[in-house]
């Protein structure tokens, strides 16, 4: 390899690691990120050219391989929210963990720079054995979220077909939390929020398809997400 000539190369550094694993040049694959960027989909794209072509005709997309699942952890301090949502239930305005999610998840997508790699795709609300899909969060009054929330939980129809970037899926309170968690079918992303048994924070779990969200957008994003629920005063504006 022209070692000169790749170190000019754009290269997102999880594309540099797949393309190393897989002993593929740099200078062959087409970037297709900003300015030519190499993205892990480049990588994933260019082993997909050499899939079985039986495979390929039998219109079946090959599974999502190990090395493109990027999963990134953050501790969030709940002690702000917690304080701005008494102060609101004590003049009659009452919201939950749900509603702030959705509402920081859908915030994020507009905060961060590579927002538009990822789209403003509508978000799941995971429930028991179904999904709550809801359109993009982003500018809803948090009073229109909530109502919306409550009318969709109290009906039993399932959004798992409908299309979503990203499920969300709050764990029972408690001190044990995920290391790893699998992707929904048909989500890039899955947020996964574990509040500790004395609610003081949320350690929440990010997993992601790096073939069609670079690493750089979900830590970008999950930093975003971080920040609205530790800041939650604009989540209310």
């Amino acid at each position: 390899m022209n070692v000169a000539v790749a170190s000019r190369l754009a290269v997102s550094p999880y594309a540099r690691r797949l393309a190393r694993e897989r002993g593929f040049p740099l200078e062959a694959l087409l970037g297709t990120g900003p300015g030519g960027r190499i993205l892990a989909a480049d990588v994933l794209d260019f082993v997909a050219a050499g899939a079985p072509s039986e495979l390929l005709a039998a219109g079946t997309a090959p599974p999502i391989a190990a090395s493109s699942i990027a999963a990134f952890a953050t501790s969030i301090a709940l002690g702000a929210l917690h304080e701005l949502l008494a102060s609101l239930e004590s003049s009659g305005k009452v919201f939950d963990i749900d509603d702030i999610l959705l509402r920081a998840a859908g915030s994020a997508f507009g905060e961060i720079s590579d927002a538009a790699q990822i789209g403003e795709a509508p978000l799941a609300l995971e429930l028991n054995k179904r999904q709550v899909v809801f359109p993009t969060t982003s500018g809803m009054p948090l009073t229109s979220l909530r109502a919306m929330r409550l009318a969709a939980q109290a009906d039993t129809s399932d959004d798992s077909q409908k299309p979503a970037t990203l499920s969300v899926q709050q764990l029972p309170p408690g001190d044990i939390r995920p290391m790893m968690m699998p992707l929904l079918p048909g989500r890039a992303m899955r947020l996964t929020v574990s509040v500790s048994s004395t609610g003081d924070n949320a350690e929440c779990l990010l997993t992601a398809d790096a073939a069609r969200v670079d690493e750089a957008a979900s830590v970008a994003w999950l930093a975003a997400l971080k920040s609205a629920i530790e800041h939650p005063l604009r989540l209310f504006v």
